[in-house]
């Protein structure tokens, strides 16, 4: 690896998002979801830690979900702190995704909820072993039942929301709580009077799928 001198780097500060150089707090929002793999049992069991993961430049894509997760992301407890000011750090920079049209969930819903993949075949991390996702939903938002090809666990950083899937009884999640989601089961989610900020693991065939509304 070639050394650089303090002559050799540039002066100028950055004039775009596009200039600056994201990797080091991608990579610090990474190790930091690699710590609350390693402290929540659920998550350990649902998945291992992905080893295939390699640093994939992906374009920002700014939605208002972006600014809402940084100005209020809920009730957090303690030790979710570090992983919540790592993924506030990224958020301006993220590929910020939508997965529905406002016909299909309403402009409501879509002005203030936003995904990210962190890793993932499409993901700012490469990986074919798991999809990591972070998500956030506004208050008073219901997210309708739906469903994908792959396993799903939700762990919740920060918020709480009212989980309701086929087959199961209703459960309200707050922080450090995790809610598996089994392939194919449809599932939906109220937030409260709080919003919800999620890491999500998927695991299984399908990771590039897109979710779909249940009939």
């Amino acid at each position: 690896m070639p050394i650089h001198s303090f002559f050799d780097m540039p002066t100028a500060a950055p004039d775009t998002i596009a200039d600056v150089d994201t990797r080091p707090i991608f990579h610090a929002a990474l190790e930091q979801a690699r710590k609350w793999h390693s402290t929540l049992p659920a998550a350990r069991a649902f998945c291992p830690w992905p080893q295939d993961l390699r640093w994939q430049p992906r374009d920002a894509h700014p939605l208002p979900a972006a600014d809402l997760m940084c100005a209020d992301p809920g009730l957090v407890k303690k030790a979710a702190a570090p992983l919540l000011a790592a993924l506030q750090a990224i958020a301006p920079y993220v590929e910020w995704r939508h997965s529905y049209t406002a016909e299909e969930v309403g402009q409501k819903f879509l002005d203030t909820f936003g995904w990210f993949e962190l890793a993932g075949p499409e993901g700012h991390f490469r990986s074919d072993q798991a999809r990591i996702t972070v998500g956030y939903w506004g208050p008073g938002l219901y997210y309708p039942r739906h469903q994908h090809p792959p396993a799903e666990l939700y762990t919740i950083v920060s918020g709480t929301a009212l989980f309701d899937a086929d087959g199961a009884p209703p459960r309200l999640l707050g922080p450090g709580d995790t809610r598996v989601h089994a392939p194919e089961q449809p599932h939906a989610m109220t937030t409260s009077d709080q919003p919800l900020l999620a890491l999500v693991f998927w695991r299984g065939a399908g990771l590039d799928a897109s979710p779909r509304l249940s009939a």
